[in-house]
């Protein structure tokens, strides 16, 4: 009997200290949360410490407006590729942080509008969920070639409030925003991030192998710039 109880007891220590752990409070005396787009510094501090692990050196985050965010990033020090998924969409949720909804009645009907609060309230963060798949270095350095390259055909600018789905590429500092309006086409590099993550999530080595080794040529055929693998 003291036993069961006894287990029952930790599980629910357990839990209540994950809970805690995905509990953000959000400091209210904090004057950045008042700046310009305070929604979207909080979402890029909470996008960053969710999808980027500690050893990220390079790689691609996809932000659609309407879904959940993901990254493919190179793991210097796991030397391994890893795919984070949020499972829930880590804008949507900071926004309830950060505004409340207020309904006014105008020409007769009402009209649901965004107030912004005048002190942030916590928030449960999104689960996050991580697959991961080793790589050689050499891959690895094909894979930064691409990333580079497309960090210098695509637009330097990456703030901004959200209006489709964003491909931000980067290498340690140096990020970049791919538009498919303007002169510089992501399909082809899209296409091969779609088809790693399959194989990253599948735990399938040999078909990261594949794709990088094949895949890549591809790739740099259908680039402007041809990328330099040295580092």
């Amino acid at each position: 009997m003291k036993k069961t109880f006894l287990t029952s007891l930790l599980i629910v220590i357990a839990m209540t200290i994950s809970a805690q752990e995905k509990l953000i409070r959000i400091d209210s005396e904090d004057i950045a949360w008042q700046k310009d787009n305070p929604q979207y510094l909080f979402f890029n501090k909470e996008k960053a410490r969710l999808l980027m692990p500690q050893g990220a050196a390079f790689g691609v985050e996809c932000i659609p407006s309407f879904s959940p965010e993901w990254s493919l990033t190179y793991d210097s020090v796991a030397n391994a590729l890893v795919y984070n998924e949020a499972q829930k969409s880590i804008w949507y949720s900071t926004y309830g942080a950060m505004y409340k909804k207020k309904t006014i009645t105008k020409n007769g009907g009402k009209i649901a509008k965004r107030k912004l609060r005048k002190h942030p309230k916590d928030y449960v963060a999104p689960d996050v969920k991580t697959y991961s798949v080793t790589i050689s270095i050499e891959q690895a350095q094909m894979l930064k070639a691409i990333c580079s390259d497309a960090i210098g055909t695509s637009e330097p600018k990456v703030d901004g409030m959200l209006d489709g789905t964003a491909w931000i590429y980067f290498i340690g500092e140096q990020r970049a925003m791919a538009h498919t309006g303007s002169n510089y086409n992501p399909y082809s590099i899209v296409k091969l991030t779609d088809k790693l993550i399959e194989a990253v999530k599948a735990g399938d080595e040999s078909r990261c192998d594949s794709l990088i080794g094949a895949e890549f040529q591809h790739v740099v055929a259908n680039l402007e710039i041809v990328p330099n693998l040295k580092e």
